[in-house]
């Protein structure tokens, strides 16, 4: 099974990998159009602006093979900006990718960022719960917040000065709000559910 993980230029990569690597896996690094290979799924990093992600990752020859990455199907994982990414635009500036639709607003909170350990209330309809112990509590570092147009494909909500998603999932599309490769063992676990799942032959039926 071949993962491959986009580099945005921050340098905040060595978390992600690190988790990675302890379940067993080694990852392709995607920096621009010549390190494109054959994956069969891609993990978006959590750190950076929408726009300037966007901007770079035009700059750098991706986004027509994401959009065929998406198009085809092929299991994509995004974790807090990588989860906005997917929206079609963001009030700090900048459109996404359009893959989901709805917005990226700022949290309506008094304290930003939202920052820390917190709980995550769940949908029962996800594998990407399977296994996890509870109270199911992720780190979230955070100052936007997902507004999907289809409250459907939300699962799981947090609270911080308001009810605010946590986690989708879409056909071949799963995203979280938190940071599973800095929460611990339930992080662990919810990583290793969705490598599960795509080395299950990408079984997207599953929410």
């Amino acid at each position: 099974m071949e993962i491959a993980v986009l580099d945005y230029g921050n340098g905040n990569l060595g978390s992600l990998l690190a988790a990675l690597r302890r379940l067993g896996q080694d990852p392709h690094v995607i920096r621009t159009s010549r390190d494109i290979c054959h994956v069969n799924a891609l993990i978006f990093p959590g750190v950076g602006s929408m726009k300037a992600v966007i901007d770079r990752l035009q700059a750098h020859g991706l986004l027509g093979w994401l959009n065929e990455m998406h198009a085809a199907r092929t299991p994509i994982l995004g974790i807090c900006l990588g989860l906005q990414l997917f929206f079609d635009e963001s009030a700090e500036g900048g459109e996404g990718l359009h893959w989901l639709s709805g917005s990226v607003p700022k949290i309506d909170a008094p304290i930003l960022p939202h920052i820390g350990w917190n709980e995550v209330l769940t949908t029962p309809h996800s594998f990407l719960w399977r296994n996890l112990a509870k109270p199911y509590t992720f780190y979230f570092v955070h100052t936007y917040r997902i507004q999907p147009a289809d409250p459907e494909i939300i699962r799981g909500f947090t609270d911080y000065y308001e009810h605010l998603p946590a986690a989708v999932s879409a056909p071949a599309l799963y995203g979280v709000q938190f940071h599973p490769e800095l929460s611990g063992k339930n992080g662990s676990r919810l990583l290793s559910n969705f490598l599960e799942m795509v080395e299950d032959d990408g079984n997207l039926a599953r929410g």
